[in-house]
């Protein structure tokens, strides 16, 4: 992927659409001087060793919260580090009724516990799930700052519900699928606008779903709240035009 590209994202999205034989700029490289002296050589990638995922928090905000570990081959992961610029990038597709604030994700690398986010899909923060486009998100982390914490490594998401559908429960489950992790990688000895990063698919097993009961209005209770809003906006609308009249 050229090193002008911020983002897999687009055209990891492609491949999920069976359209990445169409992106040119990620899957073809000329055969000239393009490709990054030294990302033909065999390289180690380090592996990784674990990976776990868990929702966490109550009611409409909450976080997922992923631990990747390299441990096992803590070895190599220093000795690729040495030669190598990398970052991990996880990619999660959010299901229906749930979306990322990319406000909110961008303090993150403000406070450079990111390098970068990004958030592709529906931006409109308002709309309710019967309204909304899905999304997805796309986190890059320095791999460098694993070093120090064993090469364990923790990484929170914060998500929000979006309104969902009535129904007679009183609760909408959503459910996410398994993310998708990448190693994206580059020779450190190269001038950073003339080079490829390369992307390498870190195959993590499949991971547990994890299912978010979120709330919401039952049917039957329309017309009851509905009265009760009305006869509320009415009461407050008399009393200011009362109070105006008086004062």
């Amino acid at each position: 992927m050229p090193c002008s590209r911020t983002y897999i994202g687009g055209a990891h999205l492609d491949t999920l659409t069976g359209q990445l034989a169409q992106r040119r700029d990620i899957v073809e490289m000329s055969d000239s001087g393009e490709l990054c002296k030294g990302l033909a050589d065999d390289v180690e990638v380090p592996m990784l060793s674990k990976l776990r995922r868990q929702l966490v928090g109550k009611g409409s905000h909450r976080r997922l919260v992923y631990s990747v570990d390299f441990g096992a081959h803590e070895g190599a992961m220093v000795n690729f580090l040495d030669h190598y610029d990398a970052h991990l990038v996880i990619f999660e597709k959010l299901p229906d009724g749930v979306f990322a604030d990319p406000f909110e994700l961008q303090h993150f690398v403000e406070r450079k516990v990111f390098v970068d986010v990004a958030v592709f899909g529906d931006a409109n923060l308002e709309l309710p799930t019967a309204l909304s486009n899905g999304s997805s998100v796309e986190i890059h982390f320095d791999l460098r700052r694993i070093i120090s914490i064993n090469c364990n490594l923790v990484i929170e998401m914060p998500l929000h519900a979006r309104y969902p559908p009535l129904d007679a429960s009183g609760y909408a489950t959503v459910e996410f699928g398994s993310a998708d992790l990448f190693l994206r990688y580059r020779k450190k000895d190269i001038h950073s606008g003339s080079c490829l990063w390369v992307i390498n698919n870190l195959k993590a097993a499949p991971l547990e779903k994890a299912a978010w009961r979120i709330p919401c209005g039952d049917e039957a209770h329309i017309g009851f709240v509905s009265s009760i809003t009305f006869l509320s906006a009415l009461v407050c609308s008399m009393s200011i035009v009362l109070a105006s009249l008086i004062f």
